[in-house]
């Protein structure tokens, strides 16, 4: 897959990912967002030919798609359904398949709140 478009598909994970409610144990807004975050950081190391200024740019939205992800999850409600498939998500494929858990709404929420986490500032 051409990296530029690997690297759309890691933050299109961002977008598509967001809104839970805090609780104890693993299964946090906080894990889903260290979760998308080592997903995201290994796909982006794994992937060749990307060169240095595309990579570090793409690094550099990670932590404030993370952010925006973790802000949707505790606003928005997610399920503990929803947040335990995240967390136990082993690679971004499965990540974004737990998106199926989530409204409609929540998953628009999503995109609104990962979208405002990479505009500039």
């Amino acid at each position: 897959m051409h990296a530029t478009v690997r690297i759309a598909f890691v933050v299109l994970v961002a977008v598509l990912v967001a809104g839970c409610s805090k609780s104890s144990g693993a299964t946090t807004c906080d894990a889903i967002g260290a979760r998308f975050l080592a997903i995201a950081e290994a796909d982006l190391a794994a992937e060749k030919g990307v060169g240095r200024d595309e990579r570090d740019a793409v690094h550099g939205l990670l932590a404030p798609l993370r952010d925006a992800i973790v802000k949707a999850c505790r606003q928005d409600g997610w399920s503990a359904d929803a947040r335990a498939c995240y967390v136990a998500a082993p690679d971004e494929a499965r990540f974004r398949a737990c998106e199926a858990k989530l409204s409609g709404e929540q998953r628009a929420l999503l995109e609104q709140s990962a979208a405002k986490g990479i505009q500039p500032r």
